[in-house]
């Protein structure tokens, strides 16, 4: 017979979580002993209360019930269905830090997977005005 593995509780009660950095696909990425955890809705720096939604071996996801401390990088979103149908997901970070976090994960992702690093980088793309093109993550 198998062993019988054993489910991990989700903690009913919000929990208290220190964003570190991005994740490519724009969720916050903070560590609770040692194990990631990736809070929707979170920026880098900011100090926010979380529910835990799943909890997995290697990762567990939440996502944010109270910001605590905002971060610089936190703007109001524009957008009346923002959090809710996914097309808009970074609208809560300034548009000059979504350039720039969309950068760092390209590069991150070169390095890492791909093992080179670029001699040099082109400007990235953008339009005059933020509004009316696609903004997921």
């Amino acid at each position: 017979m198998g062993k019988r593995r054993r489910r991990s509780r989700i903690p009913a009660e919000p929990v208290r979580l220190e964003i570190e950095s991005l994740s490519h696909d724009g969720k916050g990425v903070a560590h609770v002993e040692g194990k990631t955890v990736f809070v929707t809705g979170s920026l880098p720096g900011e100090t926010v209360m979380a529910r835990y939604l799943k909890k997995q071996k290697r990762y567990d996801e939440a996502t944010v019930v109270e910001v605590i401390k905002a971060s610089e990088q936190r703007i109001e979103p524009r957008c009346k269905q923002f959090g809710i149908c996914g097309g808009c997901s970074l609208q809560h970070l300034s548009d000059a830090d979504q350039i720039e976090a969309k950068q760092s994960s390209l590069l991150e992702t070169l390095s890492r997977i791909g093992k080179v690093t670029p001699e040099h980088l082109l400007p990235p793309l953008t339009n005059d005005s933020p509004w009316g093109y696609r903004r997921k993550a």
